[in-house]
């Protein structure tokens, strides 16, 4: 297995949305699927003004616990076996999220598809999430427990071995869930005119290099079946038009960066959960 399945908890952002609830369905696959238990959190601004009148009604705190009673309810419904605890923190949604991710095997945030400001606010919150942490980050737009379709592993260049861990997540990923794995290389158009100029590297065709690379983590999971494809890397609308029949894609990016384009554009429209494995 890939160390990435760390022995904390699964930790999902909650804020009480139908979104939000999504993300706990698919939460609760990942902590059965890694043995772990489930933590639920909701983040009060710490800029609220507290209350000062005693008696005074506890707005957020109640919003808060009225949101993750619904998210837990919805945990057990789905597998009553993952133990689920409840926390309500306060301070800058993007910081304590993070912080959570330092000690989680897997941080799930769901994204809303609703309004353009309120999409706006959760995506940056997301980014900065995304950027920082240390362990996979899975960001949920749509969820079906109903769905086939493989394991989207989304690579770049054969030649950049950062990305093995993408390969190393998606396997583990279709292990968990009994289903193949398709690898997608996607390559920029002018990568792909170089090299059809400058001819096969070390005598291997981009798709070749691609196999032999997949080669190692098929022979561990020798159930698992195994495709690739070849595709022209468009700000990721290839990417997001073979989500449609994906249970996940997994993509991987650089620690402490800003998401890139590609990886936006997939976290703002797949039509599947996204996992993003972070790497050197």
């Amino acid at each position: 297995m890939n160390t990435s399945l760390s022995t904390g908890p699964v930790v999902v952002g909650i804020d009480g949305s139908e979104t939000a609830l999504d993300a706990v369905r698919f939460a609760v696959q990942e902590a059965r699927g890694r043995g772990t238990s489930l933590r639920l959190i909701h983040v009060i601004d710490g800029h609220a003004d507290p209350e000062t009148v005693y008696g005074a009604p506890d707005v957020d705190g109640d919003y808060a616990r009225a949101a993750l009673s619904r998210a837990a309810d919805a945990a057990t419904a789905i597998d009553p076996a993952v133990a689920v605890e409840s926390v309500v923190l306060q301070g800058r949604p993007e910081s304590v999220m993070s912080t959570e991710a330092g000690s989680a095997s897997l941080l799930v945030l769901g994204t809303t598809t609703g309004s353009a400001v309120a999409a706006w606010v959760l995506g940056s919150m997301v980014g900065a999430v995304v950027e920082a942490s240390p362990h996979p980050v899975a960001i949920v737009r749509h969820f079906d427990a109903e769905r086939g379709g493989p394991i989207v592993a989304a690579l770049g260049d054969v030649d950049v071995s950062a990305t093995d861990v993408v390969v190393a997540q998606a396997f583990d990923e279709a292990s968990i869930r009994e289903t193949s794995v398709l690898a997608v290389h996607a390559q920029a158009v002018s990568s792909i005119l170089a090299s059809a100029l400058s001819g096969p590297v070390d005598g291997l065709h981009p798709e070749s290099a691609m196999d032999v690379r997949l080669e190692p983590f098929g022979a561990n999971y020798p159930g698992i079946r195994v495709a690739s494809v070849y595709a022209e890397a468009d700000s990721g609308s290839e990417l997001v038009a073979i989500s449609e029949t994906a249970q996940l894609m997994v993509m991987g990016h650089e620690r402490d960066r800003v998401p890139g384009r590609t990886l936006t554009a997939v976290l703002r429209h797949a039509h599947c959960p996204v996992l993003v494995v972070p790497h050197a």
